[in-house]
């Protein structure tokens, strides 16, 4: 995803939340999520690793541990497509400037990707080509279409449903490859598409931002896509990132969904409702 000018999180989310007052989010009670909200249900991809605390958490007393399912959108609560869940779970001693890939399932599906971005990294990526992406297909990827999404905060998105949406993001030093794709919506990639700085974008922000200010120190980041059963397009993305200083400590969920559109998430195939 190409960097963009900042926008104010604080001002977005504060004109956010006074246009929800007044914008019609009637129609966004008792959403479709094509098989029901599931919250808080366990899913099929369960993590076999023991959480460890960061900083905040052990500041504050409080045992961090990586969610592992995904739990139902609410647009009210999260128009931005993400929530934060509570500070990030690090389990992984990844070297500094190096991004993992899990290999692809039986299913042809990508799994948990974890980096350990550096400064050098991070603008290795943003320099980087989008060569060869338009020849990847990530699972679920094959029934795109352009549509309408309107936004909570009555702002309309017309394009394709669905992205190659990079787990570790291009700009962080992720690579064009199948292993690091999912079939997301464009929502799930960047929010509402005025200021991408939702969905995936959030924890990306975030990151560059940090290591903008912090070029001598790291982040670590990990995306864990979550599925139900057999289903080809993950219902979410677990984010977990955290600066080498703690300042940034993060766990994200990033919904894949969008407003107005009812999704198969065994096929890919959609529908309008």
């Amino acid at each position: 995803m190409a960097r963009r000018g900042r926008v104010s999180r604080l001002q977005r989310r504060a004109v956010s939340a006074a246009l929800a007052l007044v914008v019609g989010f009637a129609a966004y009670l008792g959403v479709d999520l094509s098989g029901g909200q599931r919250a808080l249900a366990p899913a099929t991809q369960q993590a076999s690793y023991s959480a460890q605390p960061g900083p905040s958490a052990a500041a504050s007393g409080q045992q961090a541990s990586r969610q592992t399912w995904w739990t139902g959108w609410d647009p009210i609560a999260f128009p931005d497509y993400y929530r934060v869940i509570g500070p990030a779970v690090v389990d992984e001693d990844v070297p500094a400037g190096e991004v993992r890939y899990a290999p692809l399932d039986g299913l042809g599906r990508a799994g948990r990707c974890v980096a350990n971005v550096t400064y050098d990294l991070m603008l290795q990526g943003e320099s980087a080509g989008r060569d060869g992406l338009s020849d990847l297909h990530p699972s679920g990827w094959g029934h795109n279409a352009k549509v309408t999404i309107t936004n909570p905060d009555g702002s309309v998105y017309n394009g394709y449903l669905f992205n190659r949406s990079h787990l570790v993001a291009k700009s962080l030093g992720g690579q064009n490859r199948i292993e690091n794709l999912v079939c997301g919506t464009r929502t799930q990639n960047v929010g509402d598409n005025t200021g991408q700085d939702g969905g995936m974008a959030h924890t990306e922000v975030l990151a560059r931002d940090w290591l903008d200010a912090h070029p001598g120190g790291t982040v670590w980041y990990c995306a864990t896509p979550v599925y139900e059963g057999s289903e080809l397009l993950p219902r979410s993305v677990i984010v977990d990132v955290r600066s080498s200083d703690g300042t940034l400590d993060q766990e994200v969920e990033v919904f894949n969904t969008a407003y107005g559109f009812t999704i198969d998430y065994a096929t890919g195939e959609f529908s309008a409702y």
